[in-house]
């Protein structure tokens, strides 16, 4: 009776450690098995537009044969400054594209604010521009125009012809004129000019 007793205690603490190890195995394969994780994808940045004003807009520009143009949805450093209006766009040829980014502004103090703290930032990497300061600051061809309340940039694979881009902003009445103009080819360095209507020279320090 006696033996019996005592092997039925050894046969439950026998029982009671294997399923506490087993447990406890169960739990390390918890500790090195891996988590899935979950990732947000970025949103899109380009949404498809079929603007047939806009394509007309931007046709009217040196007999330029447009295919597209879409609107972007990213932000840049000049939107951080409440303008009144803008135009982020890319523009699709049949030989090219041109990211087209314009933005308006209720006076001259929102405007320099805006350019001083984009040549901070064009793209990144940042490549921080001092005034009239020769360097490069952009991956691609860039120009940018500033006139009192208006400050536009146009980056594009082929290098950007400024003089056209005068005469367009002139007849669409963009502006008449622009205090400052950066132009930089791509692998160059940035160029400084304003302009009157079509014409424009060359600034230095």
């Amino acid at each position: 009776m006696i033996v019996n007793i005592l092997y039925t205690m050894l046969f439950f603490f026998l029982l009671t450690s294997c399923t506490s190890k087993k447990n406890k195995e169960l739990k390390n394969m918890d500790d090195i098995t891996p988590k899935a994780s979950y990732t947000k994808k970025n949103s899109s940045t380009i949404v498809i537009s079929k603007d047939s004003s806009l394509i007309s807009y931007f046709s009217s520009f040196n007999s330029w044969q447009i295919d597209s143009v879409n609107e972007l949805e990213s932000k840049f450093v000049p939107d951080r400054f409440s303008p009144i209006k803008s135009k982020k766009l890319i523009i699709y040829s049949s030989s090219d594209s041109t990211q087209f980014l314009s933005w308006k502004y209720k006076d001259s103090i929102d405007a320099k604010r805006s350019f001083y703290n984009f040549l901070d930032c064009v793209e990144k990497p940042c490549r921080p521009i001092q005034l009239f300061e020769e360097k490069k600051i952009a991956s691609s061809n860039m120009v940018i125009f500033k006139d009192e309340t208006t400050l536009i940039c146009l980056k594009s694979s082929k290098r950007i012809n400024v003089k056209d881009w005068l005469v367009f902003f002139n007849l669409n009445k963009t502006s008449t004129g622009f205090d400052i103009i950066i132009e930089q080819v791509k692998n160059g360095k940035t160029k400084w000019y304003s302009s009157t209507k079509e014409k424009y020279k060359h600034l230095t320090k």
